[in-house]
């Protein structure tokens, strides 16, 4: 007898959540693909300008937490991606997330920060805005932090608690604060 593997990315939910599902998108989705589930708790805060932007199969789990804000936000998710419970993505220019990546819980996708000069209080500074960008067949671990100005290869495994601050290439395997590459995939 084989093992059934109960996923809770892969259960696409009853009615119920097709209905939930279904008012999102129309709600906060400039472009939404076939089978997105987007759970009841998942919120959204967004400029009238942002792009949000999904492919199929893409499941976004509870307590998600997705900030478009000014000046040009844009997020793209490909196809069989999943967004993880707790998931922070926050975008004032452009995230881009592959097809077939697995997102953890609790991890924070940022395409900018706070600048740091000596001169002006850190409040009164302007964002310094970058990028993020997230091939195909990622997986990312719990906990972990995306920075700005980074790009993470296809197929590149992220460790729990990491702090990915450089790009990462094709097929390795970081961990850490930040994040180092130890391996690669076999």
């Amino acid at each position: 007898m084989s093992r059934v593997d109960r996923a809770s990315y892969r259960n696409r939910g009853g009615p119920i959540q097709k209905l939930i599902s279904a008012y999102k998108a129309r709600r906060f989705f400039t472009k939404a693909g076939e089978n997105l589930v987007v759970k009841a708790s998942a919120e959204f805060r967004m400029v009238k300008n942002a792009i949000l932007e999904v492919g199929d199969n893409v499941t976004i789990q509870d307590y998600a937490f997705f900030q478009l804000t000014m000046p040009d936000p844009k997020v793209f998710i490909g196809n069989n991606t999943v967004i993880g419970r707790r998931n922070i993505i926050t975008a004032k220019s452009k995230i881009t997330i592959g097809n077939d990546v697995l997102i953890g819980s609790d991890v924070q996708i940022i395409d900018h920060s706070h600048g740091m000069r000596r001169d002006t209080p850190i409040r009164l500074q302007k964002a310094e805005i970058g990028s993020v960008e997230i091939g195909d067949d990622v997986w990312i671990g719990a906990g972990a932090k995306i920075i700005m100005n980074v790009r993470i290869g296809k197929g590149a495994v992220i460790g729990a608690n990491s702090v990915v601050t450089t790009d990462i290439p094709e097929y390795a395997i970081a961990v850490g604060s930040p994040a180092k590459v130890v391996k690669y995939r076999e």
